[in-house]
């Protein structure tokens, strides 16, 4: 099989486990917030780790959806401008934009690797999680944003002729 049959397979199963993991998440914060509401004002008495767990559920949830909502072209764009440009400006406006991304993502990645250490020594107080796990989904999904962009820029260079997005 080629590489690149390989790379759609690898695309296709981080997608999935993406997918699951973020459903997952959604399901588990959904089941972490009715119990605390159930135990707060049914048996007056709450728990105390479950809104940090759910915090924390939420935050990697969020991250993780960005990258699928990413990838789906699901983000807000003001692209009225772009799409009257003729398809060789459009071109070069899709790709100026592309390595914004990247300048962005890669800002993002640096201060997520000057924090990570520095967060590695902090636990939660309530469940006593090392906040480098929490903190982890932003580097992550930053990752994650960051292939899809490459794909973008890929895909935009490989087009030819009157082709638009």
């Amino acid at each position: 099989m080629s590489s690149e049959h390989w790379l759609h397979r690898l695309d296709w199963l981080i997608n999935r486990i993406t997918e699951i993991l973020v459903v997952f998440l959604f399901i588990s914060m959904v089941i972490l917030v009715f119990a605390q509401v159930y135990t707060r004002f049914v048996t007056n008495n709450s728990l105390t780790w479950s809104e940090e767990l759910s915090r924390f559920t939420m935050v990697w949830m969020v991250f993780l959806a960005s990258t699928l909502a990413f990838k789906q072209g699901s983000h807000i764009t003001v692209d009225n401008l772009v799409q009257k440009l003729p398809p060789g400006l459009n071109k070069v406006v899709r790709l100026v934009a592309y390595a914004f991304m990247l300048i962005f993502l890669g800002v993002i990645l640096w201060g997520a690797y000057k924090v990570l250490p520095t967060v590695a020594l902090q636990k939660s107080a309530a469940n006593s999680i090392v906040m480098a796990y929490v903190y982890a989904a932003i580097p992550v999904s930053m990752f994650l944003i960051a292939v899809e962009v490459i794909k973008g820029i890929v895909k935009t260079l490989s087009e030819r002729g009157n082709q638009t997005p």
